[in-house]
């Protein structure tokens, strides 16, 4: 079960439009509900939240903001870069 802290700093990572986000990867990573359907915002709202346990969504989701971690960090290097060179 996906705990307050553990809430805050996946919506940190995210960002906006976090619910949406999450189901598109769910669905590209080819993660469904047990009816072969892409699960509900609702759904995934509830396991983010820690109202509800889904071993293999937390999973999911959890992979999903180690990933757009690894991507911000990358672009921040590449800012970080261009202002550099611009100071020299």
């Amino acid at each position: 079960m996906i705990t307050t802290e553990e809430r805050a700093a996946i919506l940190k990572v995210i960002g906006t439009k976090h619910l949406k986000k999450i189901q598109a990867y769910l669905s590209q990573n080819k993660i469904f509900n047990q009816n072969k359907k892409p699960y509900s915002k609702t759904v995934i709202s509830y396991i983010v939240s820690g109202e509800r346990e889904n071993e293999i969504i937390e999973n999911a989701i959890f992979a999903y903001a180690h990933q757009k971690m690894i991507e911000n960090e990358k672009q921040q290097e590449l800012r970080d870069l261009l202002v550099s060179k611009q100071k020299s």
